[in-house]
C-alpha cells in the first residue's frame, strides 16, 4: 500500500474519530430524562425488487406498491415519530438499510435528526429489526435465534458518557406456538445473561406475547404446546411464583436476573397496543431488569410508560392500520399508518427514584400547553397546564383555552371552574371518546384572574372550516346558514353536522339558523354541540342567501 493511502486512510479515522467525539460531547451536555419508543411500523418496504418482497410489496405489482404509496408510509410514519419526538426508538418490520435510509432522511427533512441508525442488515427475514439514535452507537450486533430467520438486535449506546445497550427484538407471531417465541426469549436471556451484573440494558420489541401470556394462552390450546410455559413469563421471568415481578423486587433482589414488564404501570383498561381478532393485546412491550433500579449509571423515570394513541390514529374504535383492500389483503389504498401502536418511556442518569404518581419525562416540572395534549398518551396522566381561560360552562362540563392556543374539553370534572376566569389546572387524566379529546381528571384548579375580553377566545373567522381537526373542543362566535338532513351549511359551501343533547331544540328541515357559542366536538367525524336553547335561533339570514 502506498504512503499516500496510509495516510489518506488515517485522515479518514481521525476525522471518523473527530465526528464521534463532537457528537458524543453534544450529546454528553442534553438535559435528561430521553425518551425510548419502540414501535411495530407494519411493513415498510423500499421501491427495489429483490426477491424477499411481500407479494403486496413487490413494486409495480398488482398490489399498487410504488412510489406515492411508499411516500404516504414515510409521510404518516414520520408524523407520529415526530409527535412522539423520541430520543431513541427501536422499529419492528423494516426491509432493508434503504427503507431506513428513506425514513431517516424524511424524519430528518421534519425536524427529527437521527446520527445514528443501526439494523441486522444480513438477516434471512423479510422485515428487521432496526434502532435510530441521537445519542452515539458504540457498537451492534446480532443475536442469533436458533431456528428462526429473524434475529436479536443488539446496540450498545453511549448516553453521556455512560453505556445502555438495547435489545431490539420481533418475536415469532402466534401463527406458530409458544415453543417459537420460548426460542426467542432463551437466545435474548442468554444474550442479557453474559453482560456484567450491574450492565444498563432494556428489552424492546414486539414479542408478541401478551404481558399476562401466561394467563392468555390457556383460552388458545393450538399456541399451548409448552405446558402453559410461556416465554415472555417465565423464561426471561417476568412473573415469580405466580405473581407479577414488580419494581420492589427489583430494587431489592437486584441478583435474581428478574425483568419488570411496564404495561403492569397503566390501569389494566390500557394494556394494549394493538387488535388481534377483535381482542386487545399488548404485544409491544419495554421490559426493564434490575440495574435500571439502582443508584448508579442509568435509571427508569418512574411511572413514565405509556402508549401513544392520539385521535389520528384511530378510525372511531379500531386502529387506523396502513389501508390495503380486501380486508388488509389487496391493493394499497394510501392511507393510515400501522396496526399497533407505539409505546415508551423516559430514563435518565442518577439514581433511581420511586413516584406515586405518573411522570411525562419530565414534562409536568416545566408546564405543559393545552396543544400538547393532542399527542399525549391518555389515561393517568400528570400536566400542569396554566393560565387556561374556561370560555363555556354546561352543567359539569367546560371548554377550558389557553389565549392564542388550543381548546379542550373538560367532562364531568369542571368541579370549582368558572366561566370567564382563568386558572391553573393539574390534570390528572385524559381520555378519547369515539376520537374527541376530553379532560376527565382534575388534582387542582387555582384561580388566578379574570378573562379581560371573552369574545377573543372564540372561532370567528367566516371562512373558518369548523371541521377542520385543529379546531376541536373550540367554541364559535356567531355562524348563519342552512339546517339540512342533520347538517349546519354555512360559509361558502362548507357543512358540519349538528348534535343536539335536547331532541327538543332540533329546528325544521331548511330552517335558517345562527348558532352562536356551540362546541366543536368530535365523534367519529366533527360535529357543531348544541346543549342549550340560547346557542340557536331562526334568523333573519335573507331566503336569497344560500350558503
Amino acid at each position: 500500500m502506498s504512503i499516500k493511502k496510509v495516510k489518506a486512510g488515517i485522515c479518514a479515522v481521525l476525522a471518523a474519530a473527530i465526528v464521534f467525539f463532537l457528537v458524543s460531547a453534544s450529546f454528553a451536555a442534553r438535559q435528561e430524562p430521553f425518551i425510548v419508543v419502540s414501535w411495530n411500523v407494519e411493513n415498510l418496504f423500499d421501491l427495489s425488487c429483490d426477491g424477499s418482497e411481500y407479494p403486496g410489496y413487490i413494486p409495480g405489482a398488482s398490489y399498487g406498491w410504488n412510489e406515492n404509496m411508499l411516500d404516504v408510509k414515510l409521510e404518516n410514519l414520520c408524523r407520529v415519530i415526530a409527535d412522539l419526538s423520541p430520543d431513541i426508538i427501536g422499529l419492528q418490520e423494516v426491509e432493508s438499510a434503504k427503507a431506513l435510509g428513506l425514513l431517516k432522511s424524511r424524519l430528518k427533512s421534519r425536524g427529527e435528526n437521527f446520527p445514528f441508525a443501526v439494523m441486522v442488515d444480513d438477516d434471512p427475514a423479510t422485515v428487521k429489526c432496526v434502532l435510530l439514535s441521537k445519542y452515539p452507537v458504540i457498537s451492534r450486533r446480532k443475536i442469533q435465534v436458533p431456528g428462526e430467520a429473524r434475529s436479536i438486535l443488539r446496540a450498545d449506546l453511549d448516553i453521556s458518557g455512560h453505556r445502555l445497550v438495547i435489545f431490539v427484538n420481533h418475536w415469532k407471531s402466534k401463527s406458530g406456538p409458544e415453543s417459537r417465541r420460548i426460542a426467542y426469549a432463551r437466545a435474548l436471556g442468554k444474550a442479557a445473561g453474559e453482560l456484567p451484573e450491574d450492565a444498563d440494558y432494556i428489552l424492546l420489541g414486539d414479542f408478541n406475547s401478551n404481558y399476562d401470556e401466561f394467563r392468555t394462552i390457556r383460552d388458545r390450546p393450538s399456541l399451548n404446546d409448552t405446558n402453559g410455559k410461556t416465554g415472555i413469563n417465565h423464561v426471561l421471568r417476568t412473573v415469580s411464583n405466580g405473581q407479577f415481578v414488580d419494581e420492589t423486587d427489583l430494587a431489592e433482589n437486584p441478583g435474581k436476573g428478574l425483568y419488570y414488564n411496564l404495561w403492569l404501570e397503566l390501569e389494566k383498561q390500557r394494556r394494549w397496543s394493538t387488535i388481534f381478532f377483535g381482542t386487545p393485546c399488548s404485544p409491544d412491550a419495554i421490559l426493564l431488569p434490575p440495574a435500571l433500579y439502582d443508584e448508579e449509571g442509568i435509571s427508569y423515570v418512574d411511572n413514565s410508560f405509556d402508549k401513544f394513541d392520539p385521535g389520528y390514529l384511530f378510525d372511531g374504535n379500531r386502529l387506523m392500520r396502513w389501508q390495503r383492500e380486501d380486508h388488509g389483503k389487496g391493493r394499497h389504498s394510501g392511507g393510515g399508518y400501522s396496526d399497533h401502536l407505539p409505546v415508551y418511556a423516559c430514563f435518565k442518569t442518577g439514581p433511581f427514584k420511586f413516584r406515586d404518581r405518573p411522570a411525562d419525562c419530565g414534562a409536568e416540572d416545566k408546564g405543559t400547553a393545552i396543544g400538547d395534549l393532542y399527542v399525549s398518551g391518555t389515561g393517568a396522566v400528570d400536566f400542569e397546564l396554566s393560565d387556561c381561560a374556561v370560555i363555556y360552562r354546561h352543567g359539569d362540563n367546560a371548554v377550558i383555552k389557553q389565549k392564542n392556543g388550543r381548546a379542550v374539553y373538560v367532562y364531568e370534572a369542571a368541579g370549582v371552574l368558572e366561566k370567564g376566569m382563568v386558572y391553573d389546572v393539574t390534570v390528572s387524566r385524559l381520555k378519547r371518546y369515539y376520537g374527541n379529546l376530553e379532560i376527565t381528571g382534575i388534582r387542582s384548579a387555582e384561580k388566578t384572574g379574570m378573562i379581560k375580553d371573552l369574545k377573543g377566545f372564540y372561532i370567528k373567522d367566516p371562512g373558518a372550516d369548523l371541521s377542520d381537526p385543529a379546531l376541536e373542543n373550540e367554541v364559535i362566535s356567531e355562524y348563519c346558514g342552512i339546517y339540512k338532513d342533520g347538517r349546519f351549511y354555512y360559509g361558502n359551501g362548507k357543512d358540519i353536522r349538528l348534535y343536539f343533547r335536547d331532541k327538543t331544540l332540533v329546528p325544521q328541515q331548511e330552517s335558517r339558523v345562527c348558532i352562536r357559542h356551540g362546541r366543536i366536538g368530535y365523534h367519529r367525524s366533527p360535529e357543531l354541540v348544541i346543549e342549550k336553547l340560547k346557542q340557536i335561533r331562526i334568523s333573519d339570514l335573507p331566503p336569497d342567501r344560500k350558503p
